[in-house]
């Protein structure tokens, strides 16, 4: 049989492919998956005309469908969310914040996590409506494959959240660097910011939208508890030495709905739902269908994987010394050090035990 990409040996070789994909994957299915298929991928004497990055940049171009246009609407999207969000955190927030008398500190803090707040809830809501309402990728991601091919039409839907979303994540590298309150996890930051954009765009371009809009889905939940968890705890105390323990008790249980989610979708349904399908059913499913770029856009998945594990360090950390008592301060380990002398006020009034064990999570990580 003749095929666009794939010579009739490749061909022969699929359908030799050994063992298959589960529809209930775990851990060990993951891995053991992920090895079966590179070795079989990616063995020497089918590669043997394969040359580096002449070969590479042949295979992106065939798989790349970008028109440049829709790059033009996406550094639109940027700019207006840059906009907004100025207008945002300048005529709802401060007002708002100045109204409510809280400490210098927590004043400087609370738009930025207001507005990522705001805009995390309404695109993860958003991603809730097109993978239970619309699309059924969430329950049977196996089937994503079924119908890809090299430029295949993208439902309007979809389009506009991946715009709107890489426009966010554009927006995020200028905030990065100008906009949002410095720590010491900066360029950990930026390299979050770009290999996300490059996976929306690469995502985009080369049809493989469906495991991109699960990629969306298991992220952005945990955010929206991480910012309103922060927004919470910086209600807790006022400028004028007030403490309102009802704002601490709503931030223990927003920190403890931020870690659950941590867990459930960024470390479990991360890996079942979007590296299996991706690495795994990839081969058995749209190999032969000329698929391709296997190492770079998995190796991108995979990056990001590790930094949610290294996020996850953080809070480990926390846990630990929780349990052993030495838990004893608010300092952000990533905050600048020109911001000591306003941690060291905020720590001083602070009495409940509780405000150090949330405060210290929920700003040693940020995604």
């Amino acid at each position: 049989m003749d095929h666009p990409y794939l010579t009739n040996e490749q061909l022969e070789e699929w359908k030799n492919l050994k063992g298959n994909f589960t529809l209930t994957p775990n851990y060990i299915d993951l891995i053991r998956g992920i090895w079966i298929a590179m070795s079989w991928y990616y063995r020497p004497y089918m590669w043997r005309n394969y040359t580096f990055p002449r070969s590479f940049i042949e295979d992106f171009t065939r798989h790349f469908y970008f028109p440049i246009h829709q790059v033009y609407y996406i550094v639109y999207i940027a700019i207006f969310i840059t906009i907004l969000r100025y207008l945002f955190e300048n005529i709802i927030c401060k007002p708002f914040v100045n109204w409510l008398g809280l400490k210098a500190v927590d004043k400087k803090k609370f738009p930025e996590s207001a507005w990522k707040c705001f805009f995390y809830t309404l695109t993860w809501s958003y991603s809730v409506y097109l993978l239970f309402y619309r699309y059924n990728y969430f329950h049977e991601p196996y089937l994503i494959w079924d119908d890809w091919s090299p430029g295949v039409n993208i439902p309007f839907d979809i389009t506009l959240m991946y715009f709107v979303q890489c426009g966010f994540y554009l927006h995020s590298v200028y905030g990065t660097l100008y906009m949002d309150h410095k720590r010491k996890d900066f360029y950990v930051m930026l390299l979050h910011h770009f290999v996300t954009m490059a996976l929306i765009f690469v995502s985009y371009a080369t049809r493989y939208h469906k495991i991109g809009l699960l990629v969306l889905f298991v992220h952005d939940i945990t955010d929206i508890w991480l910012e309103l968890t922060k927004l919470l705890h910086y209600m807790r105390s006022r400028e004028d030495g007030r403490d309102y323990p009802m704002w601490e008790t709503a931030a223990t249980f927003g920190f403890i709905m931020f870690t659950l989610t941590w867990f459930l979708f960024r470390l479990y349904w991360y890996p079942m739902k979007v590296l299996y399908s991706s690495g795994v059913v990839t081969a058995y499913r749209a190999y032969d269908k000329g698929c391709g770029l296997y190492a770079f856009f998995n190796g991108l998945l995979w990056i990001l994987f590790g930094l949610n594990l290294y996020w996850l360090f953080f809070i480990l950390q926390f846990l630990v010394r929780v349990c052993s008592g030495t838990l004893n301060n608010l300092h952000d380990v990533r905050e600048d050090d020109d911001d000591d002398d306003d941690d060291d006020e905020h720590i001083k009034s602070t009495s409940s035990s509780i405000n150090a064990n949330v405060s210290d999570i929920i700003d040693k990580k940020k995604m």
